[in-house]
């Protein structure tokens, strides 16, 4: 008789889950390259920034001799400084920004700078005497209104505060040519005005070295 092989049955495929897994390797991939070129074109923004500034003057006292760049040395500098727990350092395609928080120059809801801020600033504004570059000072406030005699909304007081600043560096040598000031009022926050720390984060007064 003739003989005939058992029939053979195909096992179910249960491994459903390899799809999904696949999936999400994929999507891990498409995010990691997208993280990595996000920070390539903060890289790149550096180092435009960075070579729009011109090398540091001869003989120049504030600065070492050996760097790069006038804007690595300027933020090196302040980093290593007395004030480095005063400012916040970032760079952004305006140049090198040093925002100072309020408490550290003025008294709340005043543009008088206190004898801390004197100290402050002193020590801060010999960085700008071996720069040639333009200088912004722009003034920022959280988003509670003020109604004051002196000071009717905010941007008379974060324009008050930019000056008082802007007129300080004049009175230490750095020319007033050099010197523009802003007022923003509460109009362009660093965080949303929604807790006490994060408007004590926005009210601050932002020094903007320009690329030459």
């Amino acid at each position: 008789m003739p003989v005939f092989e058992e029939e053979h049955k195909c096992e179910e495929f249960d491994q459903w889950w390899i799809f999904t897994y696949g999936d999400l390797m994929t999507l891990l991939l498409v995010f990691f390259i997208l993280l990595f070129s996000f920070c390539k074109t903060d890289v790149e923004k550096f180092k435009s920034v960075a070579e729009s500034f011109k090398p540091v003057p001869a003989g120049s006292p504030f600065f070492l001799e050996g760097r790069e760049s006038v804007l690595e040395q300027l933020v090196r500098q302040i980093e290593t400084s007395e004030i480095s727990e005063e400012v916040f350092i970032t760079i952004d395609p305006r140049g090198v920004v040093v925002s100072f928080r309020d408490t550290a120059l003025f008294e709340s809801g005043s543009a008088a700078l206190t004898a801390r801020a004197h100290k402050t600033l002193n020590r801060f504004v010999a960085y700008l005497f071996g720069l040639p570059n333009d200088i912004l000072v722009e003034g920022h406030t959280d988003d509670r209104p003020i109604a004051t005699a002196q000071f009717p909304s905010n941007w008379d007081l974060s324009s008050g505060r930019a000056s008082t600043v802007a007129r300080f560096f004049e009175t230490e040598g750095v020319k007033g040519g050099r010197i523009r000031v802003l007022g923003y009022g509460q109009y362009r926050p660093r965080f949303r005005n929604d807790t006490p720390e994060k408007r004590a984060l926005n009210r601050r007064i932002d020094v903007v070295i320009k690329p030459q």
